[in-house]
């Protein structure tokens, strides 16, 4: 589970280092909040566009979707819909595809064993999906042999070498970034392009819908509180301290939470590599922290004595997304989190406004000794 979840931490690190100096892209006139992708519909076609985060949102890939056969062009790549065999190189994509009631149209997956949703899982355990490994590591032989219909993963800075053996190979990749949005509402409106894959536009569209109207419920009921509470969002892996970046969907998160978080003056939107002094000296009276990265507070602890000096720590006001989690300690955070950002900010008021919200949370849990 620690590699897995410094997989993710070293990545988003990562895309702090080339992404906060891109200026934002303009959205597309059918999304509202996603900046990666363009969506456009005619009677017979849908056409998507994707484009590279690491490259001024320049134009990495353009898809023409259709339910019946398309002439080939050198200028899109053509895929018949709905997919009905898919390899898919990342756990946030599982979210979307639940969502959509798509299980049985996944066929390999990989880093299979941290799936959460009991479907998938199921699906992996009986031989349904095939175990691609570490999508960081992800063979062109091994997606090759599980014969799908199309691939859908992720780039990550520069392309990956694997990438042309797949497409040489007759099958088509789509590529998904949805982790690059800095708005919890444009991870999430990439459900739109799930739908437009898996022909459930309309579905897809009215989930949404749901979930925008549902997040910004939120948004305006924390407004109601009466406090304010700082909070200190983070982890530590070798001595230094990673920041949640001021400009990352987290800190946005924390804000329409009706909370404050020192490092919003920031730029970043990955992490924030910063010396543990840095943040003892500007942070060490937040009243709250989350994203700690670890399992109890004694871990915690043993990891970095110098957390007791932290009023959040001393207070036990210390909290992880780690409660759903499997046997293997695959999170659902990373599944159904990235679709429903609403259960995550839902999460957040309960923790940081008690009482706002009767209930219990969804992903977060505080951590015990």
């Amino acid at each position: 589970m620690r590699n897995y979840l410094l997989i993710v931490l070293l990545l988003s690190a990562g895309c702090k280092m080339q992404a906060d100096k891109i200026p934002p892209k303009p959205i597309s006139g059918n999304l509202k909040y996603a900046r990666g992708f363009s969506i456009d519909y005619t009677d017979s076609l849908t056409v998507i566009e994707v484009y590279n985060p690491w490259n001024n949102y320049s134009l990495l890939a353009r898809y023409n979707l259709s339910n019946s056969y398309l002439r080939s062009s050198d200028f899109a790549t053509n895929i018949i819909v709905p997919v009905t065999d898919a390899a898919v190189l990342s756990s946030t994509y599982l979210g979307f595809i639940s969502i959509l009631n798509e299980h049985n149209k996944v066929v390999a997956a990989s880093n299979a064993n941290w799936i959460y949703d009991s479907v998938l899982y199921n699906n992996f355990r009986t031989g349904k999906i095939a175990n691609l490994g570490n999508d960081l590591m992800v063979s062109a032989e091994a997606v090759i042999g599980t014969h799908p219909s199309a691939v859908i993963k992720y780039i990550y800075q520069a392309p990956d070498p694997v990438d042309p053996i797949i497409q040489k190979a007759g099958i088509p990749i789509i590529y998904a970034m949805e982790f690059m949005e800095d708005h919890p509402l444009g991870q999430a409106e990439w459900i739109k392009l799930f739908g437009a894959l898996f022909n459930k536009k309309e579905y897809a569209d009215s989930v949404f819908n749901q979930i925008e109207a549902e997040y910004f419920r939120l948004v305006d009921l924390a407004k109601k509180s009466n406090t304010s509470p700082e909070v200190l969002a983070g982890t530590i892996y070798k001595g230094t301290w990673y920041a949640v970046g001021g400009k990352s969907y987290v800190a946005r998160l924390i804000t329409d939470a009706n909370a404050s978080y020192y490092w919003s003056i920031d730029s970043s939107t990955g992490s924030l590599p910063l010396s543990f002094e840095v943040v003892i000296q500007k942070q060490k009276d937040a009243d709250f922290w989350l994203n700690a990265n670890t399992s109890s507070l004694n871990e915690l602890f043993s990891i970095e004595p110098r957390c007791e000096i932290f009023k959040s720590f001393q207070q036990e006001e210390v909290y992880h997304y780690n409660k759903r989690q499997n046997e293997n300690g695959g999170l659902d955070y990373y599944e159904s989190g990235v679709a429903r950002p609403d259960l995550v900010l839902r999460d957040l008021l309960i923790i940081l406004h008690p009482g706002l919200i009767h209930g219990e949370t969804t992903y977060y849990q505080k951590l015990e000794h």
